[in-house]
């Protein structure tokens, strides 16, 4: 009777395609399975196989934090994961569980049999049963554009265990790296990705929101270990002292630290890991994202050159280190980088964004825009945020290209994305600036509102409130105007440029409402705080024309001489010193200055100024 259970249930297992249902080893050695995905049912069949043998590692602290991480078996009595799974965060003790899919299996971790901290590899001996092991490929082997499976087991909230797997395909292999067609989560690290014969080729490794691809370790890394493996384990918490092992820990050190926004702790725990380990390039990326968040660009440079020199030529390396040199205003080298990334891996939607950028730098708006065009084309591969972000880089290029409509437009597509930060209350911000170009001030000022309510961070609170007092001038309504300058001079800008312009702005709605006293006030300190001639110019024209409403034609003169001293070629301030020359009876130097100013006009196509001039001219006559 007992023979007769035994023989059912292994017909059970052979009529659903492999042994898995038998709860033994699922080493595929008598199993043949087809060396293509196209099979019928060869997906859940091979997606089930990699299920049997993967495990969940729990590790928690004492303080209640912890992180969960896959690994798989090789042998009944052998875990592989990757280093980072285990090596927990430098300072801290941790409790360790091994579970597997099914909720009868679990392990005890004995000790470390074997690593290989600089490729993130380490098998474990543990002790236990219920789950099956998964035979190791040949990594050599692999194909482009082979399809491939990555298993991983995530924990629940309810502290159960459940598989992640993700179908991809082999985009790219180097020695250290194998690149995966796939989003892989935090949770695949340290799991198997199978090839179509349900053998391990590769070990997940490293993810991320920014690309379409996650990045394994060569499954022949793997072999190279089990070959290398000691005779005894060696007990966890004294492998963890090992210096580079320590790296690791400082490097989950400073993401924790990041986590706290404490960023300077978070640049020495990354310090730290590189001096430990100077050959790990895992520390250096996370070193030079730091370091491009803290605005050191030349220094994060530096660091994506050595982990490029140590053989990690990730797409997102040289896209960030692209972004580094853009912001330095090298944007030549920020394409060159960007082509690279793109060239690559053809989707990487945030590299055509950031070559975007750079070519914006370089002014070639419409290029921008095509690369725009092409990372929201490609928005499967964009994080809500950073989708809402190409979106208002071209809201951007397209108001400076004069296409406002259009950029309202990208405005609406970053609203209704409802990004989280700041990028909201900017989109409001641009939206209110389109519009004001088309002189739609009362649609404006409801933009400006907006983006007051939201409160948003660094000087973009001011600049609305000068924004929305300046659309406010436009419609007449001028004591409200100087309630929002007010506001923005009180908020206290960082940029000099946007406080200097907002005492000129409120100065000329002093003029307009004949406060010409308080008005000469605000020119003042606007020239004073003026870092840049082309806004000091303005700032004598205007307080030459207060001067003038004052009677002061002398003081006019002079601060039109100022004026035409830093910029020979503006038109306004000729214009202005021959009227107040006209004033004072000098009709002579006053004709002078209006044809000069008449020259100008034309040559600038100010059709305003021009026909002005004229009538001055002919009055003159």
């Amino acid at each position: 009777m007992k023979f007769r259970k035994k023989a059912l249930a292994l017909a059970g297992c052979f009529a659903l395609g492999f042994l898995l249902a038998c709860g033994t080893n699922v080493k595929q050695q008598n199993i043949h399975i087809e060396k293509s995905f196209a099979q019928p049912n060869l997906v859940q069949q091979v997606s089930a196989m990699g299920e049997a043998g993967t495990v969940l590692l729990i590790s928690k602290a004492k303080d209640g934090t912890g992180f969960t991480g896959s690994g798989f078996l090789i042998r009944p009595d052998l875990v592989v994961t990757n280093v980072h799974v285990v090596s927990g965060v430098h300072g801290k003790s941790y409790s360790r569980r091994v579970k597997s899919l099914k909720e009868s299996a679990a392990y005890t971790i004995k000790g470390v049999m074997a690593s290989d901290p600089i490729r993130d590899l380490v098998i474990l001996k543990v002790e236990g049963e219920g789950a099956g092991t998964l035979a190791i490929g040949d990594s050599d082997a692999l194909a482009l554009r082979e399809e491939v499976i990555a298993v991983g087991a995530l924990r629940q909230k309810g502290g159960s265990v459940e598989s992640k797997t993700a179908k991809g395909a082999i985009t790219r292999t180097t020695p250290d790296f194998l690149s995966i067609k796939t989003k892989l989560l935090p949770g695949h690290s340290g799991g198997p990705v199978l090839n179509s014969s349900a053998e391990v080729i590769g070990i997940s490794a490293q993810g991320g929101t920014e690309r379409s691809s996650g990045i394994a370790v060569p499954s022949n890394h793997l072999k190279a270990l089990l070959n290398d493996m000691s005779a005894a384990e060696t007990p966890l918490d004294e492998w963890q002292k090992d210096p580079l092992i320590r790296a690791y820990a400082y490097i989950k050190l400073g993401n924790a630290k990041e986590r706290d926004n404490d960023y300077i702790g978070a640049a020495k725990a990354y310090g730290t890991a590189v001096r430990l380990s100077p050959d790990l390039a895992g520390a250096y990326i996370k070193r030079a994202l730091l370091k491009s968040v803290l605005g050191r660009h030349k220094s994060a440079i530096a660091d994506w050159n050595a982990a490029i020199r140590l053989g990690m030529d990730y797409p997102d390396v040289f896209a960030h280190r692209g972004a580094a040199k853009n912001a330095l205003g090298n944007y030549q080298g920020a394409i060159e980088d960007c082509n690279i990334a793109i060239g690559l891996e053809a989707d990487y939607a945030q590299a055509y964004v950031y070559r975007g950028n750079a070519k914006k730098g370089l002014e070639d708006l419409k290029g921008a825009v095509e690369d725009y065009d092409a990372a929201i084309r490609l928005k499967p591969h964009l994080t809500n945020d950073a989708l809402a972000a190409a979106h208002l880089k071209r809201a951007d290029v397209k108001s400076a290209l004069g296409e406002n409509s259009a950029a309202i437009e990208d405005c609406d597509a970053v609203i209704y994305l409802k990004p989280k930060g700041d990028t909201l209350a900017l989109a409001h911000f641009r939206r209110a600036e389109a519009k004001s170009a088309l002189a739609e001030n009362s649609a404006a000022i409801e933009d400006y509102d907006k983006v007051i309510r939201l409160k948003p961070k660094g000087d973009i609170l001011a600049t609305a409130h000068l924004k929305r007092a300046d659309a406010k001038a436009a419609l007449g309504e001028n004591e409200t105007a100087l309630e929002d300058y007010d506001q923005a001079i009180q908020l206290k800008p960082a940029n000099v440029i946007v406080l200097g312009l907002t005492h000129f702005k409120r100065a000329d709605v002093k003029v307009a409402l004949g406060k010409n006293e308080a008005a000469l006030k605000d020119y003042d300190q606007g020239i004073r705080l003026a870092p840049i001639d082309a806004l000091r110019v303005i700032g004598y024209v205007s307080r030459a024309e207060a001067k003038s409403r004052l009677g002061d034609d002398e003081g006019a003169i002079a601060d039109c001489d100022a004026a035409i001293r830093i910029d020979p070629n503006y038109a306004e301030a000729y214009y202005k010193r021959g009227r107040a020359k006209i004033s004072i009876g000098n009709t002579s130097e006053a004709k002078a200055d209006l044809q000069t100013a008449l020259k100008l006009a034309v040559q600038e196509n100010n059709k305003f100024l021009e026909t002005d001039i004229a009538e001055t001219l002919r009055d003159l006559e």
